[in-house]
């Protein structure tokens, strides 16, 4: 698997200079995850960040496993970890299927953040772009299903 590639594909990094890309694919570790296998638990601690390369994976909350989202190839989760160090998983994410994955480790990234401030720049400036894109999805889920409450 081409990390750099891989990383390029995946929307939040598609506008990163390419040196910043080269830093933080160097971090990168790919990993295969089987179909059923759990990549990470709702309420766990955890830094890392995840980045879908190949096949599909279900985030699911709660003790039921209620379906919040499937997530497919160029995708990417678990990025909410990079931005608070006392954050907890939000949902389990399991593989749908024999997926690829890029494992980006918080504490790698913070530390070459703290001594290559571009690289920091870069990174962070995309994981906000990346965050608010998905509040701005958010607030759009929340105001529609409002709508539909009124309206019943």
């Amino acid at each position: 698997m081409d990390n750099m590639r891989a990383l390029r594909q995946t929307r939040l990094f598609e506008a990163m200079p390419e040196a910043e890309l080269a830093k933080l694919a160097a971090l990168a570790k790919a990993t295969r995850f089987h179909q059923g296998e759990e990549i990470c638990r709702e309420g766990a601690s955890g830094s890392d960040m995840f980045v879908l390369v190949l096949g599909s994976v279900r985030a699911t909350k709660g003790e039921s496993d209620q379906d919040v989202a499937t997530i497919g190839s160029g995708s990417y989760f678990g990025e909410m970890s990079m931005a608070s160090a006392e954050h907890k998983r939000a949902a389990t994410i399991r593989a749908l299927e024999d997926s690829e994955v890029l494992v980006l480790s918080g504490e790698a990234i913070n530390a070459l953040a703290e001594q290559d401030a571009p690289f920091g720049y870069a990174f962070y400036r995309a994981l906000a772009r990346g965050l608010a894109q998905r509040m701005r999805a958010a607030a759009n889920d929340v105001a529609l299903l409002k709508s539909l409450a009124r309206k019943n």
